[in-house]
C-alpha cells in the first residue's frame, strides 16, 4: 500500500466516500419525497374504492397492506439522516485504517480533491435549496424532512470540517509507515 509516491488509494477512498455519501443522501431524500407524494395519491385512491363484491372490501385490504408501507415512507428522512451520519463515521474509519506518513504529493492531491468536492457540495446544496424553497409538493416534502434537509443545506460546512479532520487523521502516520 505504501510506496515512495504516497498512498493514493487512501486519499481516493476517503474522498470518494465523501462524494458518494452526499450524492446518495441527496438522491435518497429527493426520491423519497417524490415516492411519498406518488404513493400518497395512489393509496388515497385505492382506499376509496370500497367494496368490489359483497365479500371483497378493497379499503380493508388496502389498510392492511398500505399502513406498514406508509410508516416506512413517512420515516424516509430519518433513514437519510442516519445514512449521512453513518457515512461520516465511515469516512473517519477509513482515515484511521489508511493512516499514512506525510507525503507532499499525496497531501496536494488530497487538498485539491477536497476543494473540488466542497465546491460540488456548494452547487448541490444550492440546487437542493431551490427545490426546498419551492411552493410545489417537492418543497413541502423537503421542508417536512427537517434533519435531512439541514444536513444537506449545510453540507459544505459539514464536509469542510469532516474533510479537514479526516485529512489530519489520514496524514498523521509515523515516518516509516503506518503506526
Amino acid at each position: 500500500m505504501i510506496n515512495k509516491k504516497g498512498n493514493f488509494y487512501a486519499t481516493v477512498s476517503v474522498l470518494g466516500t465523501v462524494l458518494l455519501v452526499i450524492c446518495f443522501v441527496v438522491m435518497f431524500v429527493m426520491g423519497g419525497a417524490i415516492f411519498k407524494d406518488t404513493m400518497g395519491t395512489l393509496f388515497t385512491e385505492v382506499r376509496g374504492i370500497g367494496n368490489i363484491t359483497e365479500n371483497v372490501n378493497v379499503t380493508s385490504l388496502a389498510n392492511h397492506v398500505f399502513n406498514p408501507v406508509e410508516t416506512i415512507m413517512n420515516n424516509y428522512a430519518l433513514y437519510a439522516s442516519m445514512i449521512y451520519i453513518m457515512g461520516i463515521i465511515l469516512i473517519f474509519t477509513l482515515a484511521f485504517i489508511f493512516r499514512d506518513n506525510v507525503n507532499l504529493l499525496t497531501v496536494s492531491l488530497f487538498f485539491v480533491a477536497a476543494i473540488l468536492i466542497i465546491l460540488f457540495a456548494i452547487i448541490l446544496s444550492n440546487t437542493y435549496e431551490e427545490f426546498y424553497n419551492g411552493t410545489d409538493f417537492m418543497g413541502t416534502e423537503l421542508r417536512d424532512a427537517t434533519t435531512a434537509s439541514y444536513l444537506i443545506l449545510y453540507c459544505p460546512t459539514i464536509l469542510s470540517i469532516v474533510i479537514f479532520l479526516a485529512g489530519i487523521i489520514l496524514f498523521s502516520g509515523k515516518e516509516g509507515g503506518n503506526p
